[in-house]
């Protein structure tokens, strides 16, 4: 019979210390997988909050530092080649604009973000196409001013060089940042207001959304080529380089994984090493009877190399059955508990991250197997005559 044979018919005995073993690696095993897919569900957030409540967009465009803001002229060049590139989706001019907001009664200063018509419809901070001069205000800006949506309140831009002028503005909707970047602007314009009231018609940055968000670097490098094609020196920031909360929560979860798998995959090798152990010692009488009968010391170490290596691909089996099941009950939980409380704020959902899965898989089979080398190696080294005799 092969050493793997023997090793796997040594595992379908399902002895108990066997059995505790496979559970208690599936049980490490399910634990970093739902904290992966945890974590997976938090940068999707990130993502979206970044990219489309907060409206970098996944690439921005943009002069380099101390150069200035576009041309016209520049702007419309730029949004051309930029067009052009396949596997762009769209390109939407955006503009800092910052000045003093006030109603009659109360003023505040303002930092808000004059945004071009493709990206107004997103899902904070709505703004109506039809009314050039309609805004939308963070909840705790519009609670600051007394505004609701229908009211009107008095803009007036902060220039350098030229005279504000006030314009009428309209609040046509009202959105919640409880989740956003504390660097995001309260208040959202159509572009053109914004423009108007910094008297200019010049474009701070383009931003640019992509048909496939994971081609991310690809697209940067592709769109850098083609800017460079046409004669423009510019830079192409991604989503990330431009969202300091997703920089700072992906160092944090990075961090706890990493803390997490270390002390996971030191139970995983100390429960392999040693099973492996209990059985190489129990069964010293069986060893030296296959070494007996001919089997070389390396086929002990394929043995009991082997036997490790079921351990762990049971335990793959099984926690992968049961993260699946818990992220199943959990997403459902929440999902139910949202739609009977009727709360505004989406649940946080388990997503199994596959790619993570799949390294975790391979390192534990890589771990199971160092762990058991040193005792299959022990039980090779063993003396026949001594094994016989035990």
């Amino acid at each position: 019979m092969s050493p793997q044979r023997l090793a796997l018919r040594t595992l379908l005995l399902a002895r108990p210390r066997s059995v505790l073993a496979v559970l208690l690696i599936g049980a490490c095993l399910c634990v970093l997988e739902l904290l992966a897919g945890n974590i997976a569900s938090q940068r999707a957030r990130l993502e979206y909050q970044a990219v489309t409540g907060e409206r970098l967009g996944h690439l921005a465009i943009t002069r380099a530092v101390g150069a200035g803001p576009f041309s016209a002229a520049e702007a419309k060049r730029v949004r051309r080649l930029a067009e052009a590139v396949a596997g762009v989706a769209l390109v939407a001019p955006q503009m800092s604009v910052e000045g003093i907001a006030a109603t009659g009664q109360r003023s505040a200063l303002f930092r808000g973000e004059g945004v071009g018509s493709a990206g107004q419809g997103t899902a904070h901070g709505k703004l109506v196409p039809a009314q050039p001069n309609g805004i939308a205000l963070s909840s705790e800006y519009a609670r600051a001013l007394g505004l609701r949506s229908g009211s009107s309140v008095t803009l007036t831009g902060a220039t350098l060089d030229k005279a504000a002028a006030p314009l009428r503005a309209e609040v046509v909707d009202v959105y919640s940042t409880t989740e956003f970047n504390r660097g995001a602007a309260p208040l959202l314009m159509p572009f053109e207001l914004a423009q108007r009231l910094l008297d200019t018609e010049r474009t701070e940055r383009l931003v640019v959304y992509l048909a496939e968000p994971k081609q991310l670097d690809a697209m940067r490098a592709a769109l850098r080529s083609a800017l460079r094609a046409g004669g423009l020196a510019l830079q192409v920031q991604t989503w990330q380089d431009l969202s300091p909360s997703y920089a700072r929560g992906r160092d944090e979860s990075d961090l706890g994984l990493a803390s997490a798998a270390a002390i996971a995959l030191a139970v995983i090798a100390a429960a392999i090493a040693a099973t492996v152990s209990m059985n190489a010692l129990e069964r010293r009488r069986e060893v030296a009877t296959l070494r007996a009968l001919g089997m070389s010391g390396g086929g002990v170490v394929v043995m009991f190399a082997a036997e490790a290596l079921w351990l762990a691909a049971c335990a793959v089996v099984i926690s992968l059955v049961g993260s699946g099941l818990i992220a199943w009950v959990v997403n459902r939980v929440a999902l139910s508990y949202t739609t009977q409380q009727a709360l505004k704020q989406a649940p946080m959902l388990i997503e199994l991250d596959f790619e993570r899965t799949a390294m975790a898989v391979a390192v534990v089979l890589a771990v199971a197997l160092l762990a058991a080398l040193l005792p299959a190696l022990k039980a090779a080294r063993a003396g026949v005559a001594d094994g016989l005799a035990a």
